[in-house]
């Protein structure tokens, strides 16, 4: 198995999680480090690593940074092993993290990927008492959907890269990443595509059994709101959707549409019929709420028809989301050019 580890100005956190993932009671086959143009110590800490670790260190330095989802499309597209674990600089493994994943995917040959929760810790590692799956609000989701359906990671983002071990399949299929994944209208990271491409061609189970320390710090890229936070952001949020008609936020769902829709094709490479037709009814939804048209009548007409269609899930973000569209929709229409 390949553990694949994107590195960008580590130095301060580094030691840690490679001291953990040597502890590890399953060891990796490989670690496949992609360093993103560090200019701190990062890289001669991972070399220093790679001349005492128990397992082959394959390091490659980018003479120039990419960002992060870049950065990990390159790593993946060098992991040889038949599983492969995706690794965040500043967190830190449990021993039994990768024995626990992998032997779950090895038992169950129709999993294509699994995700467990994790521990917070703060800046200088010490514990807070929460939870990662609680503090980015997903918890009540993956504990009613234990196996994840592709639709509901279309619809949201639901997993956490350090977190997940993926079959060799689910890599493969979501190889090459997107161009779309990058824009900066809805960009979408690494670890959601690959978690949704692995349910669109396969199975994806949540592991509620936090099998790791996730360090929260201002300077990570994926940081952990605090439950204030969290609920002034999705206020934020629903104001913002009632405002009124925002060329952003049609951009937004047109993108949406054109990474789903591309899942939907990685799907129907794969054999996957079903999920690629589920995924496509997903990118017709963000299509439709892109542009939902110009006269009070037409609006209603087609929010209705999302509802009808389960375009909203049934969350509490879906049911706002409907919400929002419909008070749009009856909204005086827009003028039209004679």
């Amino acid at each position: 198995m390949s553990v694949a580890l994107c590195t960008y100005q580590g130095e301060a956190w580094l030691p840690e999680l490679l001291e953990s993932l040597a502890a590890q009671e399953l060891l990796p086959d490989e670690l496949v480090v992609q360093d993103d143009a560090s200019t701190d110590g990062t890289v001669a800490l991972l070399e220093a690593f790679a001349a005492s670790a128990p397992f082959p260190v394959r390091l490659v330095v980018n003479p120039e940074r990419v960002g992060s989802t870049p950065n990990f499309e390159r790593a993946l597209a060098r992991v040889e092993g038949r599983y492969v674990a995706l690794a965040d600089q500043d967190d830190i493994w449990y021993p039994h993290k990768l024995a626990r994943l992998v032997g779950m995917l090895e038992d169950d040959p129709i999993l294509t990927l699994a995700f467990s929760d994790a521990d917070l810790v703060d800046e200088r590692g010490r514990p807070t008492g929460r939870r990662l799956w609680s503090g980015r609000g997903i918890r009540h989701h993956l504990v009613a959907h234990e196996i994840v359906p592709c639709a509901l990671f279309a619809r949201r983002s639901l997993s956490t890269g350090c977190t997940m071990v993926a079959r060799r399949r689910a890599v493969e299929a979501a190889l090459p990443f997107p161009t779309s994944l990058d824009d900066p209208q809805a960009p979408m990271r690494h670890d959601r595509w690959l978690s949704l491409v692995a349910a669109a061609v396969g199975t994806v189970r949540a592991v509620p059994e936090p099998l790791l320390a996730f360090r929260s710090h201002p300077e990570q890229q994926t940081g952990v709101l605090e439950p204030a936070q969290l609920r002034s952001r999705l206020a934020a949020a629903a104001v913002a959707a009632l405002a009124g008609d925002d060329p952003a936020r049609a951009v937004e769902h047109e993108v949406r549409a054109q990474q789903v829709a591309e899942a939907a094709h990685r799907a129907d490479l794969w054999g996957d019929f079903e999920e690629a037709d589920e995924l496509r009814r997903v990118a017709r939804h963000h299509e439709v709420r892109a542009d939902l048209g110009d006269t009070i009548p037409e609006r209603t007409r087609r929010v209705w028809g999302q509802v009808a269609d389960g375009g909203y899930d049934r969350s509490a973000m879906g049911v706002a989301s409907a919400a929002a569209d419909l008070a749009r929709a009856l909204r005086p229409a827009r003028r039209t050019a004679p």
